[in-house]
C-alpha cells in the first residue's frame, strides 16, 4: 500500500460513548461494506419507501467534504462511501497523511504541552476495518511511533463485520508491550490502549439485514486481541429495535464480548436527535443500558468535520 484514501481529518472532542469529551484526532477512511439507508426513514425496513438525499443532491460545485450538509435520512456519512463522492477523496502517502494529522494537534503532540493531558487517536469511516484499510491504520501508528509521537489510546469505530488481519493483530500485540520488550508505547513508556467502539447495525433502524450486519464471532476475535471496547447501538425506540438489542447482545456475550452496551437515539442532525433521544434515553436506562447522545452534534450543529 503506497497511499491512504480518506475523506477527512479533523480534531474534535469524542462525541459518543465512554470517552465522550476527550480531545481526539480523527481520520475518516473512505468506503464501507454497509450503507444503512434505513436511518431516519419512516419505515427503515422498506427500501421502496426510502428518501435518500445523498443520491439527489447536486454536487457539481462541491470541491470539499466540508461543503456538504449532514443528511437527515440514510447514513449521515454517506459521503465516505458513495461512489458519487469519490472525487472528494484525499489520496496521500502515509508520511503526508501523518504530516496533516500532526498539524491538527494544538501543540504538535498527543500530550498537550500546557496541560499535560492526553489526546486520543480515532480511526473511523466509512469502515476502517475493511481488509484493504487495516494496513493504513498500521502504517499511521508506525509512522507516529517513528516520529516519537504516540497516543496513549487508539479507538477504532467499526460496524464489527470485518475480520481483523494478521498485520493489525501484530501491531496491537506490540502496543500492549513495554519498551523493555520491544513495545510501541506512548511517550511516557506506557503501553497503548487499543479500544474497539463497535456499532452493530439493527435491521429495524438501519435497514441492514441481520445476516450481514451482525457478526458476533468477528467481534469476538477483536476482543481476543484487545478486550477493551464497547457495543453501541443506534435505536429508533420501536419495540423491535429493543428486541434486536437484547438478542444481539446475547449473541455477542456468547462469543466472548463482555463490553458495556451504550444506546444512542437515531438522528443524523440535531433536529432529528431532539425528536427521539429523551424517550430513548429513559427507556435505555430502565432496561439497564448506558445512554450516549451525539454530543458533537449538539455542540457544533449539523456540521461535517466535527
Amino acid at each position: 500500500m503506497t497511499t491512504l484514501k480518506y475523506s477527512e481529518t479533523f480534531y474534535s472532542p469524542q462525541g459518543e460513548g465512554k470517552y465522550v469529551g476527550i480531545p481526539s484526532l480523527w481520520i475518516r477512511f473512505f468506503l464501507c461494506n454497509l450503507q444503512c439507508n434505513g436511518f431516519g426513514q419512516d419505515n427503515p425496513t422498506d427500501p421502496d419507501s426510502w428518501d435518500l438525499p445523498y443520491e439527489n443532491i447536486d454536487i457539481s460545485d462541491i470541491t470539499d467534504v466540508m461543503q456538504l450538509p449532514v443528511f437527515e435520512k440514510g447514513c449521515d456519512s454517506s459521503y465516505t462511501w458513495a461512489k458519487k463522492y469519490r472525487h472528494l477523496i484525499t489520496d496521500r502517502t502515509v508520511e503526508e497523511c501523518v504530516d496533516e494529522l500532526t498539524k491538527l494537534l494544538p501543540t504538535g503532540t498527543f500530550v498537550h504541552t500546557a496541560t499535560g493531558q492526553n489526546i486520543d487517536m480515532v480511526f473511523t469511516g466509512g469502515e476502517p476495518m475493511l481488509k484493504n484499510t487495516q494496513p493504513g491504520m498500521v502504517a499511521i501508528i508506525k509512522e507516529f511511533h517513528k516520529r516519537g509521537n504516540m497516543p496513549h489510546r487508539v479507538t477504532v469505530e467499526t460496524n464489527g463485520t470485518k475480520p481483523i488481519v494478521p498485520e493489525l493483530v501484530e501491531l496491537i500485540d506490540q502496543m500492549h508491550l513495554t519498551d523493555e520488550y520491544g513495545g510501541l508505547c506512548d511517550d511516557s513508556g506506557v503501553p497503548v490502549e487499543w479500544y474497539w467502539s463497535v456499532s452493530p447495525k439493527l435491521w429495524s433502524t438501519a435497514g441492514e439485514k441481520t445476516a450481514k450486519a451482525i457478526q458476533p464471532e468477528v467481534v469476538g476475535e477483536y476482543a481476543k486481541v484487545s478486550n477493551r471496547g464497547q457495543l453501541k447501538y443506534v435505536v429508533n425506540g420501536s419495540e423491535e429495535s429493543w428486541r434486536e438489542v437484547e438478542e444481539y447482545t446475547r449473541w455477542f456475550r456468547e462469543a466472548g464480548v463482555d463490553w458495556p452496551v451504550w444506546i444512542m437515539g437515531v438522528g443524523g442532525t440535531v433536529e432529528g436527535l431532539k425528536m427521539t433521544e429523551a424517550m430513548i434515553a429513559d427507556e435505555a436506562i430502565q432496561r439497564g443500558y448506558y445512554y450516549t447522545s451525539r454530543v458533537h452534534a449538539h455542540i457544533y450543529g449539523n456540521a461535517i468535520g466535527k
